[in-house]
């Protein structure tokens, strides 16, 4: 007589996940079918993008060094981040990129839409981003709060807490990358961080201060910072 059949403890580990789907009524996330990993070269191909954005004949104007800030602020952040989201298992994470502000919320001028951007950029390139995360997602703030209606929340702390948490539950993201800008009369600092939107954990920080010195100055009002902002609560 041939011995009784034993599932394979992976397919019976599969078989309950189903279930417990089925009985508690919630699909399963979407997940990539193939999840494959970076390789050396890949990697290296990221370094030389990210190496051609800030360096070479133009990496001593202005524009380039407010971005090596932006770019150290986002290495900082990829540094903190918690182990856990330093690897995957069943797919990649799903990153949703919440647009930048003032620490209030409530204005978003050109210069938060640049560093926004480049945030968003510099994030892609860095190996440990790019190997475990897929970015899905860029929410515009003000149809965020206009959805979500923003008098519910108390403060700018809670509002990336409970955004993040929010935004996971209707968007299925894993987290919520975003950051604040505030500003003095001499200097400017950004403030990047990422959530975890189940519990909403920070589970990542960068920050770096810049000096406003006369050509960044002239810079910003080139770029027609100057009195060019919109503010979602008026």
């Amino acid at each position: 007589m041939s011995p009784s059949f034993k599932p394979f403890p992976y397919f019976v580990i599969i078989v309950a996940i189903f279930f417990a789907v089925t009985l508690t009524g919630c699909p399963p996330p979407v997940r990539d079918t193939m999840e494959t990993p970076l390789n050396y070269y890949d990697k290296r191909n990221l370094s030389i993008v990210e190496k051609q954005m800030t360096e070479g004949d133009l990496e001593h104007t202005i524009e380039v060094q407010f971005d090596r800030k932006i770019l150290d602020a986002v290495k900082q952040m990829t540094a903190t981040l918690k182990p856990g989201y330093r690897r995957h298992f069943f797919g990649k994470h799903r990153l949703g990129f919440l647009e930048i502000s003032d620490i209030d919320r409530r204005n978003v001028t050109r210069m938060h839409n640049y560093i926004t951007e480049k945030a968003l950029t510099f994030s892609f390139l860095q190996p440990v981003i790019a190997d475990n995360f897929n970015i899905v997602e860029r929410f515009l703030l003000g149809n965020v709060l206009r959805e979500l209606h923003p008098e519910n929340f108390d403060s700018h702390l809670v509002i990336d807490q409970r955004l993040a948490r929010t935004l996971g539950r209707i968007y299925r993201v894993d987290v919520i990358e975003t950051g604040v800008v505030t500003e003095s009369r001499d200097f400017i600092d950004i403030n990047l961080r990422m959530i975890e939107t189940r519990r909403g954990r920070i589970i990542a920080v960068g920050s770096v201060k810049i000096e406003k010195t006369e050509l960044l100055r002239e810079w910003l009002r080139e770029m027609g910072e100057v009195g060019t902002w919109r503010n979602y609560y008026d």
